[in-house]
């Protein structure tokens, strides 16, 4: 005898719904991926994203919604055919077939874990309201309808945890009329269809549901569907283009750039769909430096990772990443090739430019001038000049500029400042708060990060202005790490070398 597990309803929302997802955008392009899946031609093995077409709405007084707009995704797919039906109501995850088929088909598309349908539940506000968890979690969640001709009756299936849990499943065999008053705004459709309605949504305005879906979208144009939210089309943000590399086949690209856009950095894509499967900073020291740093933003494209994607769309499986393993060694020798020394160049340009990097240089030279430069600094490893272990003199490698200003000729991550007789590092560009300019590491209190990438928000506006702050803020840091968790010392340390500065 056979038995079969049941889900709980408590389950279904908090694990299955909105467990497994970082972010409304991200369950909102589940909806969306199972939309495309129901668009493909029948022939296997075929990715045309262009023969859909995804509609998202926030519908006012929507009859299944009430007062509140009703979060609606549509697609003009297929519909719920008999084995779909069977798959959406009856499997859930992915089963041993479907990973043999994945395996053997390359470009199957945007659907391979089988539990995205549930991502709507997270999209419902009273389904993740913290209030009354026991009752209020489980009465509320969303509306099915479909239909696979192209007139007559929809199938309407009301897709309440709590119904599931009391009922033994959901009802699936009701049909209602194409006029009906829970068609809403769809009466008259037109062709087979589904639409996933959604009351008390998490968003508020259309132009909410276009910012938390735009990073989310194919990265490259050729591979985007149609797509409307409201009335506006949507297309995918632009590529970075300071580093644009292609491979001899075509099959692996890299589109790099440096800010900090809301981007989410460099991921890597599918090169089938574009879609974006794993965070390169999620990733971390799993790939080379620099691509998970959070200086740099853009994509990278392989082919066939989304059906290596995790079940949380933010990272690869394990399995997929161990070295020996083809397709991974592949990537790897891609990016090793031919990304990470264009990469390592985007950074130090950008590093050596702007503001706050040109007002460092002038605290560098101000506080080396005053206390005497270094003899050597310990250059831990970033640049080919900076190699793990190397001492490097002060200025090796450096020239002037016309204004007699020593420039870096080749970057330094790491410069080396003297202030009275000890000697510190700064380290430029890791990201930190944007109100911080100066923070000592909490690894090495001889160690500064300085943020000079363009994302100090606190950068007064005159030369002169922004001197004095910058030397400040590095002074109370360096005390910081002088006297840890003495304020008090710290400022008084940072004011006391500002003083014998000024003398000078």
């Amino acid at each position: 005898m056979n038995t079969r597990m049941d889900v709980t309803a408590y389950m279904m929302i908090e694990n299955l719904g909105s467990g497994l997802y970082d972010s409304p955008g991200q369950c909102v392009m589940e909806l969306v991926r199972n939309g495309l899946v129901a668009s493909m031609p029948d022939a296997k093995n075929r990715w045309e994203p262009q023969l859909a077409n995804i509609e998202i709405s926030l519908v006012p007084n929507h009859p299944l919604g009430g007062k509140a707009p009703t979060l609606v995704v549509l697609d003009h797919g297929c519909g719920l055919t008999d084995p779909m039906l069977d798959r959406y109501f009856k499997r859930l995850g992915t089963s041993i077939h479907d990973l043999n088929q994945q395996t053997k088909m390359q470009s199957n598309g945007a659907s391979q874990k089988g539990i995205g349908r549930l991502a709507a539940l997270a999209l419902n506000s009273n389904c993740v309201s913290d209030k009354n968890p026991a009752t209020k979690r489980i009465k509320h969640g969303y509306y099915l309808l479909s239909r696979t001709s192209v007139t007559g009756d929809a199938r309407f299936v009301s897709m309440i945890p709590e119904k599931y849990e009391l009922e033994g499943g959901f009802r699936t065999d009701r049909f209602i009329p194409s006029d009906s008053t829970e068609m809403g705004h769809l009466k008259k459709i037109k062709g087979p269809f589904t639409a996933i309605v959604i009351p008390t949504p998490v968003f508020s305005s259309c132009d909410d549901i276009c910012e938390a879906i735009k990073w989310l979208l194919p990265r490259e144009r050729d591979k985007m569907f149609p797509l409307t939210v409201g009335s506006k089309t949507l297309e995918p943000p632009p590529l970075e283009s300071a580093v644009n590399v292609t491979s001899e086949n075509g099959l692996y690209r890299a589109r790099l750039g440096v800010g900090d856009a809301d981007s989410g950095g460099v991921w890597l894509c599918d090169e089938g769909t574009g879609l974006r499967v794993a965070s390169c900073r999620v990733l971390g020291r799993l790939l080379p430096d620099p691509l998970w740093f959070p200086d740099l933003k853009g994509d990278i494209f392989a082919p066939g990772l989304l059906r290596h994607q995790n079940t949380a769309r933010n990272t690869l499986a394990k399995d997929f990443m161990k070295k020996g393993n083809r397709e991974w060694d592949k990537l790897m020798m891609f990016l090793i090739g031919s990304v990470v020394q264009g990469a390592k160049q985007l950074i130090e340009r950008d590093a050596i430019s702007g503001d706050a990097a040109a007002t460092l240089d002038e605290v560098v030279e101000m506080v080396n001038t005053t206390f005497g430069e270094p003899e050597e600094i310990v250059a831990p490893g970033f640049a080919d000049s900076n190699k793990p272990g190397v001492k490097q003199k002060q200025g090796e490698g450096s020239k002037a500029d016309p204004k007699g200003h020593r420039k870096p000729a080749t970057y330094q991550r790491y410069v080396s400042i003297k202030v009275r007789d000890e000697t510190y590092v700064l380290y430029r560009g890791q990201s930190i708060d944007p109100f911080v300019f100066a923070q000592v590491s909490a690894n090495n209190p001889n160690q500064v990060i300085v943020n000079v990438r363009g994302g100090y928000k606190a950068l007064p506006s005159t030369k002169e202005a922004r001197r004095e702050h910058c030397l400040v803020q590095i002074l109370f840091a360096i005390g910081q790490g002088k006297f840890p968790g003495d304020s008090y010392q710290a400022t008084l340390f940072a004011n006391e070398v500002r003083a014998e500065l000024m003398k000078k």
